[in-house]
């Protein structure tokens, strides 16, 4: 009995040599062993059963979404959203589409060249057979004469019962062409098509929610039952850098926005040093300030290595005993230190400067920073290097001065 490689059975069977490999390592291949690095598989070996298909819903019930132009965070926070309904994803990509191995390691990956249509349509007859839903992310570097004909190739392999959603920058969709085609899936399948705009210069240097655009695309997908030709314009609480690496001064609003994106984002790789003057809304307990607090506690449980500085004099000390803020930063994972304002103003008044109202780094690529409290607006992000490294070793500096804050106020 010979053996074949993987890639030559790929050529076989119809199917990318990464699948192959994925089926030897569920053993779902008999007598495929492996040499090294390369899976042999005996040449007489049948194709398994593909569990993915409509058929196989008897035994699997497990849903499977196609996802377009995948190669992007946006695309990445889609997989995580319908790993968690139970739907499974594959990923088509253009062939010089560049992607994040470790985030796709899970789904099948399909690659083409956008521009040839027989290859196009060749890859897209290798993809599964059924698909109960169908993600396009229009957005970035896709630009192909062939975008209509990927649309109405897959929508060959849905059913009435199925949603394609098209996620285009509000710029780019031709409204002509989403009437007629919405109308055509409608009246031909049954299926729905509705359609998502990003209103946010995404070719600029801007902090974007793509886990909220991400969370509204499954909503589309999953949610509108008998809903079709809807379209939802979101501007994904987008903040955009300034040639000086700030942002604008923030309101109220997109300043905790903002900060709630990087906060979620931390991961026990995350240091974030923190330095406060203890001002009047270090101790509101607005929703704003109160959600801010609870987001620095999961980080922390997270196990992100939080450092906060709470400078203020030592008069204040008994004051601040009962200070809601503090017992809880105290009572967590976060180390939480004291400086006396009164020292540092007579040893080091330039860190006091530098420290203005207060500011939270994360590593040293970000400074968040807030404003006086006589501002109309409520701070600013800076991703500016000196200005970081300058806050960076005040912080440094600070802690040489810095005592345990629960030794201080107990």
């Amino acid at each position: 009995m010979g053996y074949l490689t993987s890639k030559q059975f790929s050529n076989k069977w119809g199917i990318t040599e990464r699948r192959i490999i994925k089926l030897c390592q569920e053993n779902r291949i008999t007598g495929a062993i492996k040499n090294g690095m390369v899976w042999l598989i005996p040449e007489d070996t049948m194709k398994p059963s593909d569990k993915r298909s409509k058929i196989a819903k008897y035994i699997n019930t497990q849903k499977r979404v196609m996802i377009i132009n995948i190669s992007n965070e946006l695309g990445y926070e889609i997989i995580s959203l319908l790993k968690k309904e139970g739907i499974a994803s594959d990923g088509f990509l253009n062939e010089n589409e560049k992607f994040d191995n470790e985030k796709l390691n899970e789904i099948e990956i399909f690659q083409t060249n956008y521009e040839d249509e027989n290859k196009l349509k060749n890859a897209i007859s290798k993809t599964s057979k059924y698909y109960e839903g169908i993600i396009f992310i229009d957005i970035g570097s896709l630009k192909s004469k062939n975008k209509e004909l990927i649309i109405r190739e897959f929508s060959k392999k849905i059913n009435s019962e199925s949603s394609i959603v098209i996620v285009s920058l509000q710029k780019d969709l031709n409204s002509k062409f989403k009437d007629e085609f919405s109308k055509e899936l409608k009246d031909k399948i049954g299926a729905k098509i509705n359609y998502l705009k990003i209103d946010a210069p995404l070719e600029k240097d801007i902090v974007i929610n793509y886990d909220e655009i991400a969370e509204d695309i499954v909503s589309l997908l999953t949610k509108f039952n008998n809903t079709t030709n809807l379209e939802i314009i979101t501007d994904g609480g987008y903040i955009e850098f300034e040639k000086n690496g700030r942002t604008k001064e923030l309101t109220v609003g997109k300043f905790y926005n903002a900060i709630n994106k990087y906060l979620k984002r931390l991961n026990k790789e995350s240091h974030m040093w923190c330095a406060s003057t203890m001002l009047e809304d270090e101790w509101t307990e607005e929703p704003l300030e109160m959600n801010f607090r609870v987001l620095n506690l999961e980080v922390a449980n997270r196990g992100a290595n939080i450092e906060r500085i709470f400078i203020f004099s030592k008069n204040k000390i008994k004051e601040f005993k009962e200070n809601k803020t503090l017992q809880i930063y105290m009572q967590s994972n976060i180390k939480t230190m004291f400086v006396d304002y009164d020292e540092i103003k007579e040893k080091e008044p330039e860190l006091l400067e530098i420290v203005g109202n207060g500011w939270d780094g994360i590593d040293k690529d970000t400074l968040i920073v807030d404003l006086p409290e006589t501002s109309e607006k409520r701070g600013y992000i800076s991703k500016n290097t000196k200005e970081i490294l300058k806050a960076y070793n005040c912080f440094q500096r600070l802690k040489g001065y810095s005592k345990n804050l629960r030794e201080v106020l107990k």
